[in-house]
């Protein structure tokens, strides 16, 4: 099957494959305000930098209101999920939700969970197949208004910390994949404190920064660094690691509970094929090195993670369970 190009492909979301300055900001760093950092990488004219003083990895310069890169056409998106919202074909992320679900079942097994930024639902969707009571909070009006019509979800069309929830008010606060997006991460942890109840558990899972750190590193040694969009920069603006995102959760007054290795992410590869970035699993033989690949990467970050080592170098993405500190 032939490889289309980048101009073929069909987007949900107003992503560009570069950016011109004056469509980016520079900014300090997000968790300690410093800004001397050292350049690490760099995708479609934005650039990944490390903090010097907190080691935080992020995007500097980093687009101008990056999260609006998901208020895209509601037309687009129904499209490319059409066979799953017709429940013809599972969500390519299925697997991946129902095993942090059973994760969360061990620490929370019941009540009311509060999905931040669902994207069309899918996730929110499964958690309610599980048994919790579920609500979201999403800035895009096509994204929630999608989720709520077809899933029958309560999704505010919100920023969590305009959403002006009752306080106290849920056990269980998951940010899935989204905390990688947030400009203002420390404003948005803190904003869970109060909707949290003191027994309650916020679940946060994030792309690993140290992996892509190293995935560049591989990339570069074998000459293929400039065919990969590895930061995913143009939205993802905080790349975190096990050591960056503990010293966020202490300035916002959390504990750690657990933290483990996620299954890895396999997502399609059909926009490459056929122009549209379709919500369903491709065909094994079409991606089947990268997913052998990152499967093995899997297993090794566990067994770093078993060993106690503290850059997770082959762990793809990694999941945090965190709850009120004393006092709060």
């Amino acid at each position: 099957m032939e490889r289309l190009s980048t101009e073929d492909y069909i987007r949900g979301g107003t992503q560009k494959d570069f950016y011109e300055p004056h469509e980016t900001e520079h900014i300090p760093c997000p968790l300690c305000g410093a800004d001397e950092y050292e350049v690490l990488g760099a995708d479609r004219g934005l650039k990944v930098v490390r903090c010097k003083h907190c080691e935080l990895i992020y995007t500097n310069p980093r687009v101008k209101n990056a999260h609006e890169n998901y208020h895209g056409a509601e037309e687009v998106y129904k499209s490319e999920a059409r066979l799953v919202f017709k429940g013809k074909k599972p969500h390519h992320r299925d697997r991946n939700y129902e095993y942090e679900l059973r994760e969360i079942k061990k620490l929370k097994p019941k009540g009311r969970l509060l999905d931040v930024g669902p994207n069309m639902g899918f996730f929110a969707r499964k958690a309610k197949e599980f048994g919790f009571e579920v609500e979201g909070v999403e800035p895009s009006p096509s994204l929630s208004k999608i989720a709520r019509e077809s899933w029958g979800l309560t999704i505010h069309n919100s920023l969590l910390e305009d959403a002006n929830l009752p306080e106290k008010s849920f056990d269980i606060i998951t940010l899935i994949d989204v905390l990688e997006h947030v400009v203002n991460p420390i404003e948005v942890l803190k904003s869970c404190t109060s909707i949290l109840k003191d027994d309650g558990i916020i679940v946060v899972k994030v792309p690993n920064g140290d992996y892509n750190n190293f995935k560049q590193f591989l990339a570069k040694a074998t000459g293929k660094e400039s065919n990969i969009d590895i930061w995913d920069c143009y939205e993802h603006v905080i790349h975190y690691t096990p050591t960056t995102f503990k010293k966020l959760i202490v300035k916002c007054g959390y504990d750690l509970k657990k933290f483990i290795i996620p299954l890895p992410i396999h997502s399609p590869v059909w926009a490459k094929y056929v122009g549209h970035y379709y919500q369903y699993p491709s065909p094994f033989i079409l991606d089947w090195k990268r997913i052998t690949l990152r499967n093995i990467f899997y297993y090794i970050g566990k067994i770093e993670r078993a060993l106690g080592f503290r850059k997770l170098r082959f762990a793809p993405d990694l999941m945090f369970f965190i709850s009120k500190g004393k006092g709060k």
